[in-house]
């Protein structure tokens, strides 16, 4: 009886340990890195007090991130009901954009400018193709709360990007091909997993945008310590 107990106590404690583990697994980035979860280090926030542009900012890019996840999580139960692994539907994603080491925003050269407007870049490319979600049979206030997200987020960036600087060449919008029902579920799991991917960086880089001294417009200065080289 007490080598019975002992093995239940043993195996409880392992259990425990494990479930620690599981919670304690940061996010995925675009950018082949482990990253911070969306931002969410932004816990000093005094709810009570005006909030800042910079806090406004971050708090705008992590609503967004926190509600295209919800829609993938949606679309993906509703769709790939029969895997509960989103893992298995890697080599039948598409490629749509994403954040890149080299463009400014984790790398060891940081640049403001030129990761706001690769930002900027990339998120105009989802705007401009987020009709492919609207056909889905989707919640609509979340779709619709997702649209606007992201055109105040895509406003917030361009006020900050002067004539001349941090400008980059927009991706090309081509035609998605939607040719059957699997492609087109494909297709729309392929645009909201990149898209949570990508809000991921992007909340991440304006937090440490709104960090520095001198706030989203100042001079770029050294690389946060918690950041690891970036390999090309």
């Amino acid at each position: 009886m007490p080598s019975a107990l002992n093995n239940a106590l043993f195996l409880s404690a392992i259990l425990a340990v494990f479930m620690r583990l599981v919670d304690a697994v940061p996010a995925h980035s675009s950018m082949g890195e482990l990253s911070e979860t969306s931002g969410d280090e932004v816990q000093d926030v005094d709810v009570k007090s005006p909030l800042n542009d910079r806090q406004t900012w971050h708090l705008m890019a992590r609503e967004l991130h926190k509600d295209v996840k919800t829609l993938r999580d949606q679309q993906f139960e509703s769709d790939f009901r029969e895997t509960a692994n989103m893992t298995a539907y890697e080599v039948v994603r598409i490629s749509t954009p994403l954040l890149k080491p080299s463009d400014g925003c984790v790398s060891r050269n940081f640049s403001t400018e030129r990761c706001l407007g690769r930002i900027y870049s990339v998120l105009t490319w989802y705007k401009e193709n987020w009709n492919y979600i609207e056909k889905e049979n989707l919640t609509s206030t979340l779709v619709n709360d997702i649209k606007h997200g992201t055109k105040r987020l895509l406003e917030a960036i361009n006020s900050q990007l002067q004539v001349g600087e941090g400008q980059v060449d927009p991706f090309p919008s081509s035609l998605l091909s939607v040719r059957s029902a699997w492609t087109r579920k494909t297709t729309v799991h392929s645009i909201l997993f990149n898209y949570t991917s990508v809000m991921i960086d992007t909340c991440r880089a304006i937090n440490y945008m709104s960090k520095r001294k001198g706030g989203l417009r100042g001079k770029d200065t050294k690389r946060p310590e918690h950041w690891t080289s970036d390999k090309n």
